[in-house]
């Protein structure tokens, strides 16, 4: 009869494949419990991040021009009318000025001529005076009307003085260059003082103006760099002015931008433009934007310990640059933070590392 027996061969290497069968099974079990992720270090840096805001162009010269005397209009520029600073925006009919002046010049020349006569008396009077030839009082009777022809004369050069100055405002000049924008008078309409005739725009040097939440005031410097962007184009302005009041019911302050010098080719006064400002830069911790997770009960990061396991901190993001967020919470740099597979983590799960960035 033939033996059936297994061979002592035969038993070892069964053996060593049930061995590597279960040390395989083991691994995949073990593979399985860890979640893949990524993970990325919490960096301590300076965070200077920009800040996006609404803003208008506005010139930084503009006004309406007004009537400087009563009379009527003889002519007013019309909108779009290109004035150079100095020349004329409107003119006035003054020829009763120019009568009135000649008439005052007339008086005035007459009041001198007076003036001199009483001067000449005065002096014959005085050596009369000396011989007892004439009394004191006719000679101070005659020093008194020469105090008034002088005081005649002046008024009258005053009254000359104050004429030619409402003639020069018969033509209302520019005080700057730029071009009309509205004609709220016509020609042959009579006027009083301080009437708006027109209203007049620099087209040439103009600025943006942004409103900007107040808790960036500490963090704004004059001077910076920002970004103007409308449509298509983009350009650079300086932050020139800072006015440090807000308003109450946006709780916004404004920052005046200057635009460059080949702006007004590209923008117009009025034109609505989005601004991104700096902010100065300042240290704080810092993680990818895509490992702070956000839920209604706050904002976490899942930190990956010594043991490889998840841990959920609470942190508060602070400010933004770019891909990263500066956070405040229990976290030191050098920490490792998941990126990718941070929603779906638990607090202590086993994690396996697959790439760290």
């Amino acid at each position: 009869m033939m033996n059936h027996r297994p061979s002592h061969l035969t038993i070892k290497i069964a053996a060593v494949l049930l061995l590597v069968f279960w040390i395989s099974e083991a691994t995949a079990v073990s593979g399985s419990d860890a979640t893949t992720i990524t993970v990325s270090q919490v960096v301590s840096a300076s965070v200077g991040p920009r800040v996006p805001a609404a803003g208008t162009v506005f010139s930084r010269n503009a006004t309406q021009i007004t009537a400087g005397i009563a009379g009527r209009l003889e002519w007013v520029a019309e909108p779009g009318d290109q004035i150079n600073a100095g020349e004329s925006v409107a003119r006035f009919d003054c020829e009763m000025l120019e009568l009135q002046r000649e008439r005052q010049v007339a008086q005035a020349e007459r009041a001198n001529i007076n003036f001199k006569t009483l001067a000449r008396e005065v002096e014959r009077l005085e050596t009369l005076t000396a011989t007892n030839a004439i009394s004191i009082m006719q000679y101070e009777r005659t020093q008194a009307d020469r105090d008034l022809a002088k005081g005649d004369l002046a008024i009258a050069r005053i009254t000359i003085r104050e004429t030619e100055n409402q003639l020069r405002r018969c033509n209302v000049r520019a005080p700057f260059s730029g071009v009309v924008t509205e004609q709220l008078q016509r020609a042959g309409e009579d006027v009083e003082r301080s009437t708006v005739l027109a209203a007049m725009t620099d087209t040439q040097n103009l600025e943006v103006r942004a409103s900007v939440p107040i808790r960036y005031l500490p963090r704004m410097e004059i001077g910076e760099i920002a970004e103007v962007k409308m449509s298509e184009m983009r350009l650079e302005g300086r932050i020139r002015k800072i006015v440090p009041a807000a308003n109450s019911q946006s709780q916004t302050f404004e920052v005046r931008l200057e635009l460059p010098q080949d702006a007004p080719s590209v923008v117009a006064a009025g034109q609505l433009v989005s601004v991104t400002l700096p902010l100065r830069a300042i240290a704080a911790l810092t993680v990818p934007r895509d490992s702070v997770v956000l839920r209604e009960d706050g904002a976490f990061v899942m930190r990956i310990n010594s043991d490889q396991k998840a841990e959920r901190v609470s942190v508060e993001v602070t400010d933004s640059d770019g891909d990263y967020l500066a956070v405040r919470g229990e976290l030191e740099s050098g920490d490792r933070v998941a990126v990718r597979g941070a929603e779906s983590l638990k607090d202590g799960e086993l994690v396996a590392v697959a790439t760290e960035t």
